[in-house]
């Protein structure tokens, strides 16, 4: 009898551990795909003062209706991607411009 209570033990021991692992494997899984993100499209953060004056212009032309958040930059693409917040309603939008000012889709 005792014999079987210990055999008994040892198996439900054995499962746990088993278990256990297949959860923590489930959880790294889960961490890589949070990591994996599209942050790695080429754009860095800048200052205003980094780009060219056809792009300062064009984002001056919104200061009326909206506060720059951040402005990032691509070289590669020669695109500044800006966040502006709305001073009426706090919404953000994102707008892309190319070297010469000029929104791009």
């Amino acid at each position: 009898m005792k014999k079987m209570l210990l055999s008994l033990a040892v198996m439900a021991g054995v499962s746990v551990f088993a278990n256990a692992g297949n959860i923590n494997e489930g959880v790294y899984a889960s961490e890589v795909i949070t990591v994996t993100s599209d942050e790695d499209d080429g754009f860095v953060e800048v200052k205003l003062e980094d780009l060219n004056e056809n792009v300062k212009k064009a984002i001056d032309a919104y200061s009326e209706t909206e506060t720059v958040k951040t402005i990032a930059y691509n070289a590669e693409k020669k695109l500044a991607k800006v966040t502006f917040i709305s001073k009426s309603d706090s919404s953000s939008k994102v707008v892309t411009f190319d070297d010469e000012g000029k929104e791009v889709e």
